[in-house]
């Protein structure tokens, strides 16, 4: 089904293009709002002179069209800026603060606290605005907070740390992109709760999500079951456990657990058919529609708002309205107004993986499935609706592997049977599932159909668990960055657009396109094979010294000779190594001619005849930096993780005297020596 109007295309394009760039540039308001109003002025003239003239102009008037999308992306994208919001909270900081906020999120608890995201209200008496990641210490007097509820607190606000080590995930980036920039971690017994808070939508969408997961409580569900019950239904993920979820996610059936197209199309025909006797009486399809959209968006916001739920009730609301009409919906054209109303609203979700995969699965699956199935036509029902799901899922995985190979570095291969076999049975779920909650709510939940929906969950969660340890068909740590990111799907397009129309044009764009590909995998080859890098990591109450040459790692550190840990793992995949020895540490390395001393707890720095280029501080040597300095001359000092604080502050008083660069991980990161 081709796109009816490309102009959508454009549009869209276009909008993305100014929200890139509002998150990249800090652009002064008054300079984006005149623009934006210019533009505007500029158009309205335009349209009036093409209207009364007939002029063939229409070119200019598309191009300022085009750029004052460009400037709304810009302006729609900087508006929750601290720099361009003047209610910003940051703009009412002084140190330690008196602040009141609104938890409206709860995320995945770690083991030391609880984790929200908050709405600040008020900073010292005024008026606030803005979103932070709250940290509660776990204490076994303290409880949880209440979502929408508002508390008050004395604490100072505090940036959120980059990361500390190469190829390490950036949470600080990832947080931005939401408009979060600062944490709050006050004390349990410094909050206080307001009294007659909570009036709003989000303490109201919290306190159902309670009443419901109380109610299923009782009747016995516990455990994972709860916990995936509450995913599939409620939208709410953070009570799965570590294993459970990684378990999806090798078995390739994640999207499962999070709400998105497939969930909100099954609700869709289930209120569609419920609904229908509303067409006989008078207006009655418009009222079926208005119900439709506040079933959809109510259920949305119940679920927690995220970035897949949003998306697909945004989808099935356009299509909502076409049934209305009874217009068959290009589904092309209905995928790119959503997705361009979406990041008009909320530009942040550009930048959501679960956004990005959901809406490439869809297109993937509309553009690339009927392609398949066209490739065999069974005769029997029963085979015909298995192959049919079949197309679906391989489309769909096809569409979304790139881009999960770029975030997660991984690939399930027996993807295929999570899906024909849960997929089937999602909509039974679903539907049986909000019978449960309904009749938990009202405590008349019969115990058969409550210990045979307890069974089909946990049976799936077992099929799921014996998928995910088939761990030769898991393949993880796979390196994929950027460049092989954009040729793929550089390949997969022009391979769509070939399968619809074969010319020559689109055969030699697929051609370029793999070309593209292939010189995208040397360059990585190349780059690693020329790669002689010394690397000194971040490691709490650890020394981790490593040098990387080609595709050979060596590891310098004290219990690294079992499998890497996470830091080291995400090293080696990013830089494409493949093979690792471990070994004890030296006490001097050679860095391409420059010497490298490491003085460790016993504190030894004296050797005949040695001058150390670079000094490394580990293990909290007990010495006198002074005389250190004065022995060796060093260029520069660096000090890692496993050094007591007190210690580090002290050393860089000394090279600050000395007017010596100093380096400490814990605020600076690793320190890398770059060979080339």
């Amino acid at each position: 089904m081709p796109l009816q109007n490309l102009n959508i295309l454009k549009l869209l394009a276009f909008l993305i293009t100014g929200i890139i760039i509002g998150f990249r540039i800090d652009i002064p308001r008054t300079i984006v709002f005149g623009s934006v109003f210019a533009l505007l002025l500029l158009l309205g003239s335009l349209y009036f002179y093409i209207s009364r003239t007939r002029s063939r102009i229409n070119y200019c008037f598309g191009a300022t069209a085009f750029a004052l999308i460009v400037c709304i992306g810009i302006l729609t994208a900087s508006t929750d800026r601290p720099g361009f919001k003047p209610r910003h909270y940051s703009n009412y900081t002084r140190g330690t603060d008196t602040i009141v906020f609104v938890p409206v999120k709860q995320l995945k608890s770690g083991i030391y606290d609880h984790r929200y995201i908050a709405s600040v209200k008020e900073v010292n008496g005024h008026r606030s605005s803005g979103r932070v990641l709250l940290h509660i210490e776990r204490d076994s007097s303290a409880k949880q907070l209440s979502i929408g509820h508002k508390y008050l607190t004395g604490a100072t606000l505090r940036e959120i740390s980059p990361p500390r080590n190469p190829h390490q995930f950036d949470y600080r980036e990832y947080l931005r992109k939401k408009y979060i920039h600062h944490r709050l971690s006050p004390e349990p017994d410094a909050l206080f709760p307001l009294p007659e808070t909570g009036q709003n939508v989000y303490a109201f969408a919290a306190r159902i999500r309670q009443k419901v997961y109380t109610a299923l409580k009782e009747y016995h569900f516990n455990g994972d079951t709860l916990a995936v019950i509450n995913a599939l239904l409620l939208g709410q993920r953070q009570d799965i456990s570590e294993e459970m979820y990684r378990d999806y996610a090798s078995a390739g059936a994640i999207h499962i657990l999070a709400i998105s197209g497939l969930h909100v199309g099954i609700l869709l025909f289930f209120l569609h058919f419920l609904l229908k006797p509303l067409e006989r009486i008078r207006y009655g399809k418009g009222l079926k529609f208005i119900a439709i959209l506040l079933a959809l968006w109510s259920f949305a916001f119940i679920a927690g708002l995220s970035a897949s739920v949003v998306r697909a009730v945004s989808m099935f609301s356009f299509v909502a309205l076409a049934l209305l009409f009874r217009r068959t919906a290009n589904i092309y054209n209905v995928l790119l107004v959503s997705m361009f109303f979406l990041l008009l609203v909320r530009p942040s979700f550009l930048f959501d993986a679960g956004f990005q995969l959901s809406y490439i699965a869809v297109f993937a699956i509309v553009g690339l499935q009927p392609v398949f199935y066209g490739c065999w036509k069974p005769r029997w029902k029963a085979v015909d609706g298995l192959w049919k799901l079949t197309t679906v899922t391989v489309a769909a995985q096809l569409g979304v592997l790139p881009l999960s190979l770029y975030y997660f570095h991984q690939f399930p291969g027996l993807f295929f049977i999570s899906s024909l076999v849960i997929v089937p049975i999602l909509g039974i779920l679903l539907g049986t599932g909000i019978l449960v909650i309904v009749l938990a709510l009202f405590q008349i939940l019969p115990a058969f159909l409550a210990d045979g929906y307890a069974f089909v969950i946990s049976a799936m969660n077992r099929l799921v668990s014996w998928i995910a340890h088939r761990e030769s068909f898991v393949f993880r740590d796979i390196s994929f960055d950027w460049r092989l990111l954009i040729s793929c799907y550089l390949c997969l397009v022009f391979l769509f657009l070939l399968l619809q129309k074969n010319t020559f044009r689109r055969t030699a764009a697929l051609l370029i396109a793999i070309l593209c590909l292939q010189a995208s995998f040397i360059y990585n080859r190349f780059k690693t094979l020329s790669t002689d890098q010394f690397v000194i990591f971040h490691k709490y109450k650890n020394t981790l010294v490593t040098r990387q040459q080609g595709e050979m790692l060596t590891i310098y550190g004290k219990g690294y000779n079992k499998p890497p840990d996470r830091t080291l793992q995400n090293y080696m995949v990013a830089e494409r190594i493949k093979t690792a020895e471990a070994r004890q540490p030296n006490n001097l390395y050679n860095i391409n001619g420059c010497a490298l001393l490491y003085i460790d707890s016993l504190g030894i720095y004296k050797t005949k005849g040695l001058k150390a280029d670079y000094i490394l501080l580990g293990g909290s040597p007990e010495i006198n930096l002074e005389r250190v300095l004065r022995l060796h001359e060093p260029e520069m000092i660096v000090a890692d993780g496993s050094n007591a604080p007190f210690l580090i502050k002290k050393w860089e008083a000394t090279c600050k005297k000395e007017k010596l660069p100093f380096h400490n991980t814990y605020e600076k990161g690793a320190y890398i020596f770059d060979g080339q």
